[in-house]
């Protein structure tokens, strides 16, 4: 009897098909279940490995026994012919079709009749890494660390990597490594130490998944200071393999610099975090102003001094130090010099992209800037929260919104990013969310900033009264011409033709040019469009920028006029023009 045949009679070649279909079923099962469990692919792996091994056992059990109505026997090849070999072959083909089916079944409802949704985006929160030093200066240089390697993550649009100022400020008020992430909502968490002796340093790092509450990855680094740099790249590096990021680009890497320069830097921003005092004859701006002078002194192309000086100069523009324009004239060398180093840089960027549509109308240069700004911004802030402004403006309601969110979920406690999201939700005309989202933020903060807004959305729903006791709240109605547009409206609104009118002329007594725009908003409001436009005009001619508020919901009632368009065509606001800016990155990174 040929090999083949004997095979056949004795099942192994049923019983090596339905293995590796158990086999193929089990591994699709594990893929599925294990990283839900915190088992990463070594465990997926090791059933891989089990199956392998255990088929040549498999194979040898089906040539040397024989499955019979009496149960398994040893096959001697003399006893089992005819019938009964027939029989059990039938059962074998039985079996392997019910496994075959199963196996079928699971690849069409896997491929064809289940909707598969994206992977959820990977979420991360880096923790300020654990000083292990005798000497507690070190902490800095820990802090720092870490704050290099959640800066390096931060530029993976892939990831959502929570605040560095929230995770700092969650940590300064002892909360747990848990704690954090659940109030951060995201699903895993960096954490580790760093050690230092003379020049050597000693770094270990942890990824850890928060439901699970286990170690996805660690790993400890033993190094010289000198080579702290590519540790940092190294830790950042590790994280996304281990997260599974498939990256669009290269992984960035730290920015080269000496460890005095790094470690005056890190000095300068927990100052103006507010994370170290300082004495009170000191402003927080001429502190960080003196550490970044050093800084820089011993390395003028650190881009992260660079940038920590340009909000050193704004303290001390907020302080009244220096003038706005030295400000300005400060932060436009800063900008250029950090370009010259770093062209893609995210926040960098972000700010050309408002000056290249606000400031110069030119829209294919701001999408040039917009593009760099959304791929390597996305993490910071300050990026977001220009990006917002920019798409809200120009009538991205969507993208504006999703970028809202996407702040809000970085950090759950930035106040201003509640605030640009109830600003977004406005000029979307999506009004009962806006005040939805303005009653949290006020819960939170007590704060009446954007009170205007407030106040308008409740004038569009139809809730005069509730508009007036916003303006009432402040304590000081009739004294700021944004209340006196929303007294006047609401008067108007109200049938009130007398108090309109009374409002009206009180905030044509204000010569300022938002006063003047003021005016036109209020007029617009009332359906005095003839009014209206001519108001726009004398704002125009006063300097005030309408390209910024043309999105604004109180433009409703001219937006069918003819002179609307002319108006956009003359300050070259049209949908053509804007529709060059494109926003489609950010949607499609949150969808």
């Amino acid at each position: 009897m040929s090999l083949y045949n004997e095979l056949k009679r004795r099942n192994v070649l049923r019983v090596a098909v339905g293995y590796v279909v158990v086999a193929w079923l089990v591994v699709q099962v594990v893929e599925t279940i294990f990283p839900a469990y915190g088992f990463g692919d070594e465990a997926i792996r090791f059933v891989v490995m089990a199956f392998a091994i255990g088929f040549i056992p498999a194979v040898v059990i089906a040539w040397a026994f024989e499955w019979t109505p009496e149960g398994l026997k040893k096959d001697d090849g003399a006893g089992f012919s005819g019938s009964s070999v027939t029989a059990a072959a039938k059962r074998w083909d039985r079996v392997v079709m019910v496994i075959l089916a199963i196996a079928v079944a699971y690849f069409v409802v896997d491929k064809f009749m289940l909707t598969e949704s994206p992977p959820p985006e990977p979420t991360i929160a880096v923790l300020p890494f654990k000083n292990m030093s005798s000497d507690p200066e070190q902490s800095f240089f820990s802090d720092g660390v870490s704050q290099e390697v959640h800066n390096l993550l931060a530029r993976v649009p892939e990831l959502r990597v929570s605040s560095w100022p929230a995770a700092t400020g969650f940590r300064d008020q002892g909360l747990s490594s848990q704690e954090i992430a659940d109030a951060l909502d995201v699903a895993t968490i960096l954490e580790g130490t760093v050690r230092t002796a003379g020049n050597e340093v000693r770094v270990t790092a942890q990824l850890v998944a928060v439901a699970s509450n286990t170690t996805l990855w660690s790993e400890t680094y033993e190094r010289t200071l000198d080579d702290i740099f590519d540790i940092q790249d190294e830790v950042a590096a590790d994280v996304v393999s281990n997260l599974r990021v498939e990256l669009l680009g290269e992984l960035p890497r730290s920015q080269r610099t000496n460890p005095e320069t790094r470690q005056l830097t890190m000095q300068a921003w927990a100052v103006m975090h507010g994370l170290t005092p300082v004495g009170q004859s000191e402003s927080e701006g001429e502190v960080a102003e003196a550490l970044l002078e050093k800084a820089l002194a011993l390395d003028p192309d650190y881009i992260d001094a660079l940038v920590a000086k340009g909000f050193a100069n704004l303290l001390l523009r907020n302080a009244g130090s220096i003038t706005r324009a030295v400000e300005q004239q400060r932060w436009q060398k800063i900008k250029t010099r950090v370009l010259e180093i770093d062209a893609e840089h995210g926040l960098l960027n972000t700010y050309l992209a408002w000056d290249s549509v606000f400031e110069f109308g030119d829209f294919e240069k701001a999408n040039e800037q917009l593009q760099l700004a959304l791929r390597h911004g996305l993490n910071d802030l300050e990026a977001l929260r220009v990006l917002e402004g920019i798409a809200r403006r120009t009538g991205n309601f969507e993208a504006a919104i999703e970028i809202g969110r996407r702040s809000q979920a970085i950090d759950p406690t930035c106040q201003r990013c509640m605030w640009q999201f109830t600003e977004s939700l406005f000029y979307a005309g999506r009004f009962d969310e806006a005040i939805e989202a303005k009653k949290r933020l006020q819960l939170l903060t007590f704060s009446e900033r954007g009170f205007y807004h407030h106040a308008q959305t409740l004038l569009i729903l139809g809730n005069y009264e509730a508009a007036l006791e916003v303006v009432r709240s402040k304590g000081d109605a009739g004294e700021n011409s944004q209340e006196i547009a929303i007294q006047a409206m609401a008067a108007w609104s109200m049938g009130d033709m007398n108090g309109f009118e009374e409002h009206v002329e009180n905030l044509k007594q204000r010569d300022g040019s938002y006063d003047i725009l003021l005016v036109a908003e209020v007029y617009s409001w009332a359906r005095k469009s003839d009014l209206a436009f001519e108001w726009i005009d004398k704002a125009i001619a006063a300097g005030e920028d309408m390209n910024r508020d043309m999105f604004l919901p109180v433009w409703q009632n001219l937006r069918n006029d003819p002179r609307w368009d002319e108006l956009r065509e003359r300050l070259n606001w049209t949908d053509e023009q804007l529709s060059a800016l494109d926003f489609s990155f950010i949607l499609r990174e949150t969808s």
